[in-house]
């Protein structure tokens, strides 16, 4: 699909306001992921998603405003945005749903822009599912012990420091998946169930994003997409499980070796991680 989408001329229209995004680049930089040094992939993959997330969001948004103006000025109907944004017309209500969301920008837009956003999208969905099947694959893969240091201070730096990323990343990436499960459930009457089966997390959660859901667009998720962020949130778990054993034990080796508390904390960092510097 990159290869078709590099022929639609995205950035034509000076006035497009997703014409910054490229498509083949994201496609060359989720490719490199399979031929590139196993553990730099496994650090590349994390920012990718995150880029391609956003860049995602942003295509969404742009189409659903165009599907909304020809539904506003130029006579379509709901069932002529779901033949293009769905591919059947029997997905009119979903596609009413979408271009009636009162937080999108009142603007204009051809048939042809609606094409070319809906081939962005597309295109950007299936770099996203690629992204997040191969951090499910190079997170767990990622050989942590090959880059520790020699020094026990400095290993339990290191990790803490590799802690704070991965934490980091997980809790933008469960922030996402509660986000976009309540979105299915607040405008696509998904069952509250079945969308925190979905997602891997409590139907609670998706209750307490209920507020934030009504604030974000109808197209925000989908099914797929939030099966992945499940898989990439086991991964990071098992991540986070890795790294914490090797600095715990970075820090009994420091304690073995006589190293004041102190100065093991200050290498910890965080003042909530602070407690497995103190002595038992």
């Amino acid at each position: 699909m990159v290869g078709v989408a590099s022929t639609l001329g995205y950035g034509r229209c000076m006035t497009n306001p997703i014409a910054d995004i490229r498509v083949p680049e994201l496609g060359r930089q989720v490719d490199l992921l399979d031929y590139q040094d196993i553990d730099r992939s496994a650090l590349d993959v994390c920012t990718l998603t995150l880029t391609l997330r956003q860049q995602y969001r942003r295509a969404l948004l742009a189409r659903d405003e165009t599907a909304a103006a020809l539904v506003r000025h130029r006579g379509w109907t709901p069932a002529d945005v779901a033949e293009v944004i769905c591919g059947h017309r029997a997905h009119a209500e979903r596609a009413a749903t979408i271009v009636d969301w009162p937080g999108l920008v009142d603007t204009d837009g051809t048939e042809q822009d609606l094409y070319e956003r809906q081939q962005m999208v597309a295109d950007l969905h299936d770099l996203l599912e690629r992204a997040y099947d191969q951090a499910t694959r190079l997170l767990p893969a990622a050989r942590l012990e090959r880059h520790l240091p020699e020094s026990a201070t400095d290993r339990v730096a290191h990790c803490a420091h590799w802690l704070r990323f991965i934490e980091g990343y997980q809790a933008t990436n469960d922030a996402s998946r509660i986000l976009y499960a309540a979105v299915l459930a607040r405008h696509h009457d998904w069952p509250e169930t079945m969308v925190a089966d979905l997602a891997g997390i409590t139907v609670d959660e998706v209750r307490a994003a209920t507020a934030a859901a009504e604030q974000s667009p109808p197209s925000d998720a989908d099914s797929i997409l939030l099966e992945r962020m499940a898989q990439l949130a086991w991964a990071l778990d098992y991540n986070v499980g890795r790294l914490t054993a090797l600095r715990d034990e970075a820090v009994r080796d420091c304690r073995d070796g006589g190293v004041p508390s102190q100065v093991i904390a200050a290498h910890v960092g965080l003042p909530d991680q602070v407690r497995v510097a103190a002595p038992v």
